[in-house]
């Protein structure tokens, strides 16, 4: 009598919009895709969060004890530094509080990075880079030779980031006694620290391939977080529904607590997650970096030079070692409650006296960042987001000042850097915890096709004689 439906009655339509299909099948194909990569940086990051207390802990020679006395000059640490490094010369002299250890600091370039991709050596490099500057000077800044726009954009073409050999000589800034040696580098380091630092920002791969690897991956995961908010957004805002949204059932079966970590702790940890992932796409994507300064300055171009300040070279004085005490001396007199400060030596004759004022011990951002002429100690100012005091900074300079204390946490102190950790582990389990979910659909979401039920035929049952004597009864 009634026609019968083609369609299986037994095949449920999904009750969710195309949109959040869409999202739902990205947010599972992207997320299989960089899971491992995210995994990799989130944990390292775990780990490097808490780097300076840890090597706090465990390197007593970054410690001495306090005396009542005042700290030895630069002048006179670098002359005993420079004894035990036989030939080299300090870049660097850096001073804490009164229980810290004194640092002098060595930088050793590479000589293979000290060629461009011509093959030619920094000494001619340095030689056309001087008769380009001179016919600039001839010139007034009036015009520009066409030629030299051309080598300009070839030569930053071919620079590279600098890279070499850092080591460390630690000090007791009262007597001059080293504590201990230790030697850094990018690439072959048997520093534990820079191996995660390598792992976390370049998957320990060299810089120029790991780095964009690190970087998509960590762009997808955005998205990846955005989606998943997508998806996890409640129906309806009911106590059960909202009981599932927010809270882990703990007594509940593995794979229901699997799918409630995933997505509660997907939910609280997401806004923390998304200030580590903007910031640290600052150091993948130089368009990124730009469009996250553009956004907070309200527009304004980021001014990013790696154009170092130069002193004036036209005095014949050498330089005299004794110019960086005056400026540690000066420094440290306006900045008596400073946590620590470094100054730089020059190495060249256009080289800087630089100086930096750390605020707070193991903090970056509000740090005060000076240079000075070496032979007249004239102030010098560059047009960046990280020179001068960070008092007198705008408020998108600070915030790029902010990027990295963002990044790890201590812009919070300790709290922040907990709060970091935390939020990288929670970072590291969603897509374990994401691939358990995918895979438990596929192993156990497809039930055996159901038998098709045969009616069975209804046998009537023929009622028993019941005797009259009985019913009497």
């Amino acid at each position: 009598m009634f026609s019968s439906s083609k369609s299986n009655p037994n095949k449920k339509k999904s009750k969710k919009s195309l949109f959040k299909r869409v999202m739902a099948w990205l947010h599972l194909w992207l997320g299989l895709a960089s899971g491992i990569i995210v995994v990799i940086v989130s944990v390292t990051g775990c780990i490097y969060v808490f780097e300076n207390e840890i090597k706090d802990f465990i390197e007593d020679w970054r410690f001495v004890k306090p005396q009542e006395k005042a700290f030895l000059l630069p002048s006179q640490l670098i002359t005993i530094a420079d004894k035990t490094m036989k030939g080299k010369h300090a870049t660097s002299v850096t001073f804490g509080a009164k229980d810290d250890a004194a640092i002098v600091g060595y930088f050793t370039q590479k000589k293979e990075e000290g060629k461009d991709k011509e093959g030619k050596s920094d000494g001619k490099r340095a030689e056309r880079k001087g008769r380009k500057q001179d016919l600039a000077k001839n010139e007034n800044g009036k015009t520009k030779s066409p030629e030299k726009g051309k080598e300009k954009g070839k030569e930053e073409k071919s620079k590279k980031r600098r890279s070499g050999i850092f080591t460390s000589v630690y000090m007791n800034p009262y007597t001059g006694e080293i504590l201990n040696v230790k030697s850094v580098s990018r690439s072959d380091s048997p520093d534990f620290f820079r191996f995660i630092l390598n792992g976390h920002r370049a998957l320990w791969m060299p810089y120029d391939i790991g780095r964009p690897i690190v970087g998509v991956a960590i762009l997808i995961f955005v998205f990846l977080l955005i989606s998943g908010i997508v998806l996890w957004w409640p129906v309806k805002w009911i106590k059960s529904i909202r009981d599932k949204s927010f809270k882990i059932k703990w007594s509940a079966s593995f794979k229901r607590v699997n799918y409630d970590m995933h997505n509660v702790l997907g939910f609280y940890s997401m806004i923390f997650l998304l200030f580590i992932s903007f910031t640290g796409l600052v150091w993948s994507f130089g368009w990124w970096s730009k469009s996250l300064y553009w956004v907070t300055s309200g527009g304004k171009p980021l001014v990013e030079s790696r154009e170092s300040p130069k002193s004036d070279t036209t005095h014949v004085k050498t330089f005299e070692l004794s110019t960086v005490d005056k400026v540690l001396l000066n420094i440290a007199k306006q900045n008596p409650e400073a946590a620590g400060i470094l100054v730089t030596v020059p190495e060249k004759p256009a080289d800087v006296i630089g100086a930096f004022v750390y605020k707070q011990k193991n903090t970056f951002y509000n740090m005060d960042r000076y240079s000075f002429d070496q032979q007249t100690l004239k102030e010098i100012s560059i047009k960046t987001p990280f020179s001068g005091k960070y008092i007198e900074a705008n408020i998108p300079d600070k915030i790029r000042r902010m990027n990295y204390d963002i990044h790890v946490g201590s812009v919070l102190g300790l709290t922040g850097k907990f709060m970091a950790f935390f939020a990288s582990l929670i970072s590291a389990s969603l897509p374990i915890t994401g691939f358990l979910i995918w895979w438990g659909k596929q192993k156990f979401g497809k039930k055996p096709a159901s038998k098709p039920k045969v009616a069975v035929k209804a046998v009537p049952i023929k009622a028993k004689a019941v005797p009259e004597k009985e019913l009497s009864l």
